[in-house]
């Protein structure tokens, strides 16, 4: 097997940075957790359906801690304790209904979507490891989409305030953050087309010059599907960015790997943004489904483009994490 060109070779041995190490500590403690909570519930719930769900969750929880602790023990880095093996008993909370149990673990999948997102957008050194996070952020979402579908099913989730329009909604109707997630949409894709073709006129670079012309095409693609969506729903479109672009300053002054950054970061925002409407589109199906299709393909194009800067040497270094053991 080759070495790789585009990093100092300290031999064959893997090697992770310092965020990296962070990052399969905090996820692995962040899994126990969870795996904690579950355990003690599977002992006090009632319905037989709730009871498979979280037996559903804990399986695809273990299977991630075991490649968390796997790639730990290979790196020699420090794991945090693991919770108790199991809980069993006879005893009934009656204070621990399923509706509550339902919303406490439901609240826990959103708050560990943040540290998840963190860890895959810092984790830049190891392409394993960011891989190991970005699949675990994916099957969060899918566990995310089946417990979500569980408790709207069982009436256990809370109804948000509607958006007020002149015409009936009906099975499409919009809650009033849904309306918001499509407005908030449209505007940061309108930012990333004027930055994306503003840095085109910038670029040095003729490789960086299609990649960044390709982005505007994609963005204009899916600016129009989310265009099309809020006037079905009657939600106001923001304006437009300017027809043509016209560069005021020295393009010899801005270096690329200037303009590549600003673009990476756009794009790790954007991530974000799109999870946030995954979570609170809870009222219409059809609208998290294209909130998730976005995000898919932008951490499709995140992966590309990172992998891109690094190969350029764009990439911020971090230092690598030095373990005395």
């Amino acid at each position: 097997m080759g070495i790789s060109i585009f990093k100092k070779s300290r031999g064959l041995k893997e090697e992770i940075d310092i965020k990296e190490a962070f990052n399969i500590w905090n996820m692995l403690r962040t899994r126990y957790a969870n795996v904690d909570t579950v355990r003690l519930f599977q002992n006090i719930t009632h319905d037989r359906d709730f009871d498979i769900i979280l037996g559903q969750l804990l399986d695809g929880w273990k299977n991630f801690i075991k490649l968390y602790e796997d790639k730990a023990k290979s790196l020699k880095l420090k794991v945090p304790k693991r919770p108790p093996y199991d809980y069993k008993t006879s005893v009934q909370v009656s204070q621990f209904t399923d509706q509550y149990m339902f919303k406490k673990i439901y609240n826990d999948l959103i708050a560990d979507l943040y540290p998840l997102i963190t860890a895959y957008r810092t984790s830049t050194t190891n392409d394993s490891v960011r891989k190991m996070i970005h699949d675990d952020m994916i099957e969060h979402l899918n566990r995310f989409e089946l417990l979500y579908k569980y408790g709207k099913l069982k009436g256990w989730m809370d109804e948000p305030p509607a958006l007020k329009t002149s015409k009936p909604q009906g099975s499409e109707a919009l809650t009033a953050g849904e309306a918001f997630h499509i407005l908030d949409h449209i505007t940061h894709r309108y930012h990333q087309i004027f930055l994306t073709k503003f840095f085109h006129s910038l670029a040095h670079d003729k490789e960086f010059q299609l990649i960044l012309s390709q982005g505007a095409k994609n963005l204009e693609k899916e600016v129009a599907t989310l265009q099309e969506v809020a006037l079905k729903h009657e939600v106001q479109l923001p304006s437009r960015p300017p027809a043509s672009i016209q560069v005021p300053v020295e393009p010899e002054a801005i270096e690329d790997d200037f303009l590549y950054d600003v673009i990476l970061s756009g794009m790790q925002s954007a991530i974000d943004l799109h999870v946030r409407a995954v979570i609170e589109t809870i009222r219409n199906d059809s609208l998290r489904r294209i909130f998730y299709k976005l995000l898919e393909a932008e951490l499709k194009m995140h992966e590309k483009i990172l992998k891109y800067g690094k190969a350029k040497g764009w990439i911020i270094t971090v230092p690598i994490f030095s373990n005395p053991v």
